[in-house]
């Protein structure tokens, strides 16, 4: 079954439906919990996402928002399978405890490094926010102290 995806002010939304299907509709999720969640994340990643006003970065090469979607999912994903982990004795009798908890840890650990990688593309904190354009001027001067513009003049 397929759930249309809202659009709120020009940006795709992330939906508890989508969430669920993700997580392949585990018992003991609240539809509360995962709003909240995703209200939570989507500020996060809007904040720490790449803006075409940084030094740059271009509409071109800021993240696209299906990549937002992407990692506010990620990220809801992780934070719904803890608390799925952690109230796993409240829904699910005592002898499946562990067949589930061993389940929803793998679920965990594969949502986590997801969610990882796709932050660092959307922050791209390793990277720089400058644009090289190749130029015909040469740096003059015999020695590194020499170089035109250098603030250590040798002279």
């Amino acid at each position: 079954m397929f759930h249309r995806t809202t659009i709120v002010g020009g940006v795709m939304a992330v939906t508890t439906a989508q969430i669920r299907d993700l997580l392949n509709r585990p018992r003991g999720l609240n539809e509360g919990t995962i709003s909240e969640y995703i209200t939570i994340r989507t500020a996060e990643v809007n904040k720490i996402a790449r803006k075409s006003g940084y030094v740059g970065v271009t509409t071109d090469t800021a993240p696209t928002d299906t990549l937002k979607e992407s990692a506010i999912k990620m990220m809801v994903c992780v934070d719904c399978l803890r608390v799925v982990i952690d109230t796993l004795p409240t829904w699910v009798p005592e002898k499946d405890q562990g067949t589930q908890d061993i389940r929803f840890n793998k679920q965990l650990s594969s949502f986590e490094k997801a969610a990882d990688k796709v932050l660092r593309e959307i922050a791209e904190a390793s990277g720089t926010a400058f644009y090289n354009k190749a130029t015909a001027t040469k740096l003059s001067g015999a020695s590194g102290a020499e170089l035109a513009g250098s603030l250590n003049s040798t002279d």
